[in-house]
Order: C-alpha cells, then structure tokens, then sequence
C-alpha cells in the first residue's frame, strides 16, 4: 500500500522550487503536475478496478496537507481534482473506464456546482452555461460540472445533472486574475450546447447523497458536500501550518527597527505565535474528526444522517475559520518586510485568505446552519 505521507513529503522541496512559475502563470506548473502524479497522490480515491488506490478521505487530506509546505497552489489542485475522481466514482461503468481506463491518475478539473444548465436529449444531455472557478483545467483531459435541470424544447423535463466531458469540448475562459491562489489557474469554462452521453452523468440529488442506484463501494457512498468540505481543510491546514512555519522562523531574526530588541522577546508576538499555533492544531482536530465520521460512514449501510452531516459541514468551515483567523494574527505582526512580493509569508496569507472563501465552507452560512440545529430550529437539510 502506498506510503502517502513519505510520497507527499519526498516531494515538497521540489514543489517549493515550482511554485514560483505557478505563481507568475497563473497556472501549476507542468513539473508540479509531474511531481504529484510521480508521488501517485492523484490516484488516492480513484477506483481500484481502474488501478486506483480507492483510500478514505483521511488519505487525500493528509497528502494535501503535507503538499502545501512546498506549494499551496499544487495542494489545492490535487484536492479539487480528486474531489472530482470520488465524485466520478459514481458514474456508470462505462464512463468510468473511459475517464480512468488509462490512468487511474487522470486529473479531473471543473466545477460540480449548478451554475449552468442540462436538458434532456436522446441518449444523454445537453449541457449549456458559463461555470467559475475550474481550478486546475490548463491539466487532464476531462472536465466535470454540475447543472441545474431544465425543459428541452419537447417540453421534457430534466433533473440536475453531474456530467464529465472531453476537455476538447468546452472552452476555457481566462478569468483567473486573484487576489491569491494565483497559481492554481481557476478559469471559467464555458459549454455550448454540449452532448452528453449518459454514461458519464449521474444525478445530482442522489449523487450528493451517496445514493446512487447501482453504486456499492462504501468511498463512493459518502455524501459529496460534507466529504468535499473536509477535503478542502487538508489543503488550507497545510497552508496554515507552513505560514506558522514561516513566521517563527522570520520573527528569530527580526529586531525592532527603532529599539533595536530581538523580536522574539516580545510579548506580544510570543502571544501571537502560541495563539496561532493552537488555532491551526484545533482545526487540524476538527478535520481529523471529520476523517473519524466519514471512515464511520463507510462502514454503515444507508445515507449518512443529517446530523453527522451538518456537523461535518460546520467543522469544516470552523476550522477554515480558525485557520484564517491564525493567518491574519500572524500577518498583522509580521512587519513591512512580510508586505514584499518577494516574501514566501504573504503569499501564503493571500493564498489562504482566498482559499478560506470557497462556498462550502461559507463560514456565516454555516454558523447560522449550526445554530438553528443546536436549538432545534427546522432547516431543509437538502442544503447540508
């Protein structure tokens, strides 16, 4: 069985010498891409029929967070394109070896949201919309969407679909000017009338839940938000634990620039080290609990129930939330010098600051979702 912590760390050092092209491109970088296929993290949660590791969460989370020491923008792409390889576990046979037939580790960019359309067509969809935010499509040669289902000009209806198309199909917008995570080139992608076979759709709604007819792998039957949202904390923990890094190792050294003391004596910064670093460990907790409710899920029959889902979701946007409070903390002590583009320190605090702003961990919905459960409020749980 793969190592994944060795693989992941026996190529930070090499990212770290990547992300600067990634950064200046506004994409990942080919050899970034090259390191983590060659490490075989990108093939963690993809189906073992097809050579995949089929790992729980905890395996990807874990490789992410270690990956962001060496490049925020590689952990962040290896984290959607495998969000996107476990949603695909739930496609028809057939779509999946067309997808993973000739590597397991294919790349699988998009965006599985329903911000554009699906109309029903013979023997598949037609997909039509704008969707933001695809991050790493410059790699692999497929691409994933969600949509929102609509009348086809019979007047059929349609439900909600998650299809995988040829990247070759689509066009690709260069939207992805950003404040950070500049390197994980999230453009937009754009489908005209797009056909889509069945066999690489399924439906949203049970998809989501992890009840897809046919599917019996327990990994491919965990509910995709709340595994999503965990997955996306691997990386943004991995941020925060390198900026962490970077601050105690720049703040040794520092002296006042008017009294001439050592920084490190003072109090104030010694408070901000000790807060940050119990931050950025109780979000790792939080994940890892997450990682202990999924694990937990795949070993049950049926859907997971609403309430491990809601508290999911909530320790997910917590911990993001703990994560971004550490880095402002730091940030806001790390002197003049942090504000140079040249310094590693504020490019983490972008990066991570605009990690922390993915909807699904939307920290004021997510509170306001956990409160009302708390005090017994009824809520649609087709939002959790």
């Amino acid at each position: 069985m793969i190592d994944v912590a060795a693989n992941a760390e026996g190529i930070v050092d090499a990212l770290r010498a990547t992300d600067a092209e990634s950064e200046a491109n506004r994409r990942l970088s080919d050899d970034a891409v090259t390191l983590l296929h060659q490490a075989g993290l990108t093939r963690l949660v993809a189906p073992s029929a097809f050579g995949g590791d089929q790992l729980s969460p905890r395996a990807l989370v874990e490789a992410e967070r270690i990956v962001a020491h060496g490049s925020p923008a590689a952990a962040w792409v290896l984290m959607v394109c495998s969000a996107h390889t476990f949603i695909a576990g739930r496609l028809p046979f057939e779509g999946q070896a067309e997808i993973f037939g000739s590597d397991p580790g294919m790349l699988i960019p998009g965006v599985p949201s329903r911000q554009g359309t699906c109309a029903r067509a013979d023997g598949g969809y037609v997909l039509d919309g704008r969707w933001a935010f695809a991050s790493g499509v410059d790699h692999g040669d497929w691409v994933m969407v969600g949509s929102r289902g609509i009348r086809n000009e019979a007047n059929e209806p349609s439900q909600g679909m998650i299809v995988v198309v040829p990247k070759h199909e689509i066009t690709i917008d260069d939207t992805w000017f950003s404040l950070g995570m500049r390197g994980t080139g999230s453009k937009d992608v754009v489908f005209d009338q797009v056909f889509v076979p069945e066999h690489r759709a399924v439906p949203m709604a049970a998809a989501g839940l992890g009840t897809v007819e046919g599917v019996e792998i327990p990994l491919y039957r965990l509910p995709i938000s709340a595994t999503l949202a965990t997955m996306l904390c691997g990386s943004v923990v991995g941020m925060s634990e390198f900026g962490l890094e970077l601050f105690i190792e720049q703040t040794r050294t520092r002296r006042d620039a008017y009294a001439g003391q050592e920084k490190a004596h003072s109090v104030g910064l010694q408070r901000r080290v000790a807060e940050a670093s119990a931050e950025v460990a109780h979000a790792w907790s939080l994940v890892q609990q997450n990682c202990d409710l999924l694990e937990s899920a795949m070993d049950q029959e049926g859907p997971m129930p609403v309430e491990a889902r809601a508290q999911i979701r909530w320790n997910a946007a917590y911990a993001t939330e703990l994560c971004r409070r550490s880095s402002d903390r730091l940030f806001a002590g790390a002197g003049a010098n942090a504000a140079r583009d040249n310094n590693t320190l504020q490019r983490v605090f972008r990066d991570l600051n605009t990690a922390t702003h993915h909807a699904i961990v939307d920290f004021d919905s997510l509170v306001e979702m956990q409160g009302k459960l708390l005090l017994g409020v009824e809520q649609s749980d087709a939002l959790i």
